[in-house]
C-alpha cells in the first residue's frame, strides 16, 4: 500500500467536547470507511502541547503515524478518518494536514460556547484531573482569565474563554481548505437530527447515505462525575499506561459500572454564571454566523449541557 493510500482523506478536525467520538465512531462503522486505530492520534498538535507525543509526530515524518491505519490487504475503504478535536487550535494541523497528497476534508463541529467551556471544565475535573477537583466553576473562569493555574500544563484548560470564540481560527482554516473541503456544523444539529447530520457528512465525503438508516448510533465518550475520587484518581494513572484496544475498552467500561455516575447538570449558582458569559461571545459569534453562513439563533436561547462528546 502506496503512502496516498493509507493516509487520512477525512478529519473531524474540531472542536473539543462537541459530539466529535460519536460522529467518528458513526462513520468509522461504515462499511466503506475505515477510522484511525484510536480515535485521537494527536499526529498533528503542536510540539508545546500537553498532547504532543514524540515518537509519533509529523516532525519525525509521516511514517510514525501509519501503525494507526490498520486498513487489511487488498481493501481500498473510501474514506480513512481520524479525529482529533484539538486540531482547529493547532497551527502545526493548520500548515500540514491542508497540504497532504490524500487532499483530505475536514469537519469543524461547534458547540454554543459557554456550553463548551461548562462541559470541558466539568470533563476535566471529573473524567481527568488537570482542572482539581474541589474547584468551582466560577473559580476556574477567574483562573483561566487571570493566567493564574496551569491545569497540570493543560493549555485546552488555559485557554478555554479564548478557544471558544471560534471565528478567529476557523477562518486561517477555511482559507488554507477552500469552500471544497471544509464544513462547519453545530453540536445543536447533532442533537437534533443525529442521523441526519451524520448522513449529510457522508454524502459529503462520499459514503452511501442509506447504511444510517436503521444505524444504532451509539455514544461515545459521555463526561460522568466519579463515586469515589480516590479510585478515579487510580483510574486516570492506570488508563494513561494501557495502550488503546479491547484491554483498554473493557477495562473502561468496568470502572465506569462501579465507579461513575451521569452529571446532574449546572448548580443554581453556576447557570448564574453561564448566563452571565453568554454575552462575551455575542460579537464573536455573530462573525462566526456571517462568515460560515450558520444559523446560531439556537445560541442566544437556552444551553444544552448533554454529556455526548
Amino acid at each position: 500500500m502506496t503512502r496516498e493510500t493509507w493516509l487520512p482523506n477525512f478529519f473531524v478536525a474540531g472542536a473539543p467536547k462537541a459530539g466529535t467520538s460519536s460522529l467518528h465512531q458513526w462513520i468509522a462503522d461504515h462499511p466503506d470507511a475505515v477510522g484511525s486505530t484510536e480515535k485521537e492520534t494527536y499526529f498533528f498538535v503542536d510540539p508545546d502541547t500537553h498532547m504532543y507525543r514524540p515518537e509519533a509526530h509529523i516532525s519525525k515524518g509521516l511514517d510514525t503515524w501509519r501503525a494507526q491505519f490498520q486498513i487489511p490487504e487488498g481493501v481500498e475503504p473510501k474514506v480513512i478518518l481520524e479525529s482529533t478535536p484539538s486540531y482547529i487550535y493547532s497551527q502545526t494541523a493548520l500548515r500540514e494536514i491542508p497540504n497532504l497528497p490524500s487532499r483530505p476534508k475536514c469537519l469543524f463541529v461547534l458547540r454554543e460556547p459557554v456550553a463548551q467551556v461548562y462541559s470541558l471544565y466539568t470533563y476535566f475535573r471529573d473524567n481527568w484531573n488537570w482542572v482539581p477537583s474541589d474547584m468551582s466553576f466560577e473559580s476556574f473562569l477567574q483562573a483561566v482569565r487571570e493566567g493564574s493555574h496551569d491545569f497540570n500544563g493543560n493549555e485546552l484548560a488555559q485557554n478555554a474563554l479564548a478557544n471558544a470564540a471560534y471565528v478567529d481560527v476557523l477562518l486561517p482554516w477555511q482559507q488554507a481548505l477552500g469552500p471544497d473541503r471544509i464544513m462547519v456544523t453545530t453540536f445543536d444539529e447533532l442533537v437534533r437530527d443525529q442521523k441526519a447530520l451524520t448522513k449529510r457528512v457522508a454524502t459529503w465525503i462520499g459514503l452511501d447515505a442509506s447504511f444510517y438508516d436503521d444505524y444504532a448510533f451509539p455514544r461515545e465518550n459521555e463526561t460522568y462525575v466519579p463515586r469515589n475520587r480516590a479510585l478515579q484518581r487510580l483510574n486516570v494513572r492506570l488508563r494513561s499506561a494501557l495502550p488503546r484496544g479491547k484491554l483498554y475498552q473493557a477495562a473502561r467500561d468496568v470502572y465506569r459500572r462501579l465507579n461513575t455516575t451521569k452529571p446532574t447538570g449546572p448548580t443554581e449558582g453556576d447557570k448564574a454564571v453561564l448566563d452571565a458569559l453568554k454575552h462575551e461571545f455575542h460579537s464573536a459569534n455573530t462573525r462566526l454566523e456571517e462568515a460560515f453562513n450558520l444559523n446560531l439563533s439556537s445560541w442566544s436561547a437556552g444551553t444544552d449541557f448533554s454529556t455526548k462528546s
